[in-house]
């Protein structure tokens, strides 16, 4: 298996981390000093080439480094009145590739699929993957595993990172990867969070 040139567009996934880190945290906000938990959800796109002759094996397929987020951007974060020590608890809660062209296509020319978490100075993870992706079937969940993200999260780039193994697909392939991720903020940061967004609507 290897790693391939990222083609996912990046900025759909950073934006919907932040402006749902923004919705989540004032309505969930608290000053108890109790943990807050929001469900971030993003996503991204590539558009895998089908296969030609002397391409047959899945190779450059556009799944690569695809998603990279900085949670720990001075001004995200101070804008939003939550810092870096704020974040106590990232899990990736859902991880789903869907075929959305042509009407119709599966993922049946994957053979498996693995997600690793990166960062600056912290240890590569499997945190998802999946090897069963049936003839018909346009949308597979994966399995995931275990794995706190904060470290990752609060270092200067978490990076999303896949290896693939399969063939390219007999046309060409539209896909998106959906990822839903939970993020524990102390009542603290969410409180910080409400009065930000109280200030800036008066």
């Amino acid at each position: 298996m290897n790693p391939s040139t990222p083609t996912f567009s990046l900025s759909p996934l950073g934006r919907g981390l932040y402006l749902g880190l923004f919705a989540a945290l004032t309505s969930a906000a608290s000053c108890d000093g109790a943990l807050a938990h929001i469900d971030v959800e993003a996503g991204a796109t590539t558009v895998v080439e089908g296969a030609t002759l002397l391409e047959q094996l899945a190779g450059d397929m556009g799944f690569g480094d695809f998603v990279s987020m900085d949670l720990t951007a001075e001004d995200e974060l101070a804008n939003q009145g939550v810092g870096p020590g704020d974040i106590q608890d990232v899990r990736l809660i859902e991880f789903a590739l869907t075929v959305t062209s042509p009407q119709g296509g599966d993922l049946s020319w994957l053979e498996s699929m693995s997600l690793y978490v990166e960062a600056p100075g912290v240890e590569r993870a499997l945190i998802a993957s999946a090897d069963d992706f049936p003839e018909g079937v346009g949308s597979v969940s994966f399995d995931l595993y275990d794995v706190d993200l904060t470290p990752y999260a609060v270092s200067e780039e978490m990076t999303l990172a896949t290896e693939v193994s399969g063939r390219r697909p007999d046309e060409d392939t539209t896909v998106r990867a959906d990822v839903v991720l939970d993020v524990g903020v102390t009542g603290q940061g969410a409180c910080n969070q409400a009065k930000a967004a109280r200030a800036a609507s008066e």
